[in-house]
């Protein structure tokens, strides 16, 4: 698990406690970012609206808490390139409030693969999860583990480098708090695993945001699997080339 210094804040006159990460112990994040691309997030798109959490949310990496329970965001099942419901299962969910994005991750796996730790390690090499926001002009992503490792990375939009398309730069911070839970024992073939959950909370000003109704953004959001026969299996939602869109409601 990585940056896991919580903290709460009390709803007045409501009595509600919520988990958020304002005052998590993150570096500096720069928020001079440019203004969204309207060609990106405008078009024929797919929009998903993303409401505040109607309950508490505790960042614990289990998404039962009211927050989520009460109405989310959700992409539904990841699907190949070909638009068939890709094996396992997989899927996104969204929430926003207290200066955060909220991000829940499920995926179903008989086998868990993640051996990788510490800060900005390629578990993309492993079972993980891939998210990119984009605006228009720069990408954040933020690759995830089934044990929480997170790789965040900054990149401008239509970058090329040396051999093709630039990487990210993983000295970009996000400031991301990052909870999990996995029903299994990672990296054991002989035992049958179950799934395993990622909840972050990142904060809105990394990715160019300030939190206000009808804020758009780009995200693409894409699960890779290592199978048990050793066959690697990857299902998103949102497309490269032109990604889904979150519309906060």
């Amino acid at each position: 698990m990585r940056r896991t210094s919580p903290f709460t804040r009390l709803l007045a006159g409501s009595g509600v406690v919520l988990g958020a990460v304002a005052a998590l112990n993150a570096r500096a994040i720069a928020t001079s970012h440019p203004k969204p691309s309207a060609s990106i997030l405008s078009g024929s798109v797919t929009e998903l609206h993303v409401p505040h959490p109607h309950g508490p949310i505790v960042l614990d990496g289990d998404m039962d808490d009211p927050g989520w329970l009460n109405g989310c965001a959700r992409t539904g099942a990841f699907v190949t390139a070909g638009g068939d419901q890709v094996r396992p299962y997989s899927e996104a969910r969204f929430l926003y409030g207290d200066g955060v994005l909220y991000v829940g991750l499920y995926a179903a796996d008989e086998d868990i693969h993640a051996k990788l730790e510490g800060l900005d390690a390629p578990v993309w090499t492993e079972d993980s999860f891939h998210v990119v926001f984009s605006d228009g002009t720069t990408e954040h992503s933020f690759d995830v583990s089934p044990t929480g490792t997170l790789a965040d990375g900054e990149r401008r939009v239509g970058a090329v480098g040396p051999g093709g398309t630039h990487p990210f730069d993983f000295r970009w911070n996000s400031g991301a708090h990052v909870s999990h839970e996995m029903d299994g024992t990672p990296n054991k073939s002989t035992d049958n695993d179950e799934e395993w959950l990622i909840e972050m909370a990142i904060p809105l000003e990394a990715l160019g945001l300030s939190g206000q109704k009808g804020e758009r953004i780009g995200v693409t959001v894409r699960r890779c699997d290592t199978l048990r026969a050793g066959v690697r299996s990857c299902g998103s939602w949102g497309d490269g080339e032109k990604p889904g869109v979150l519309v906060f409601d």
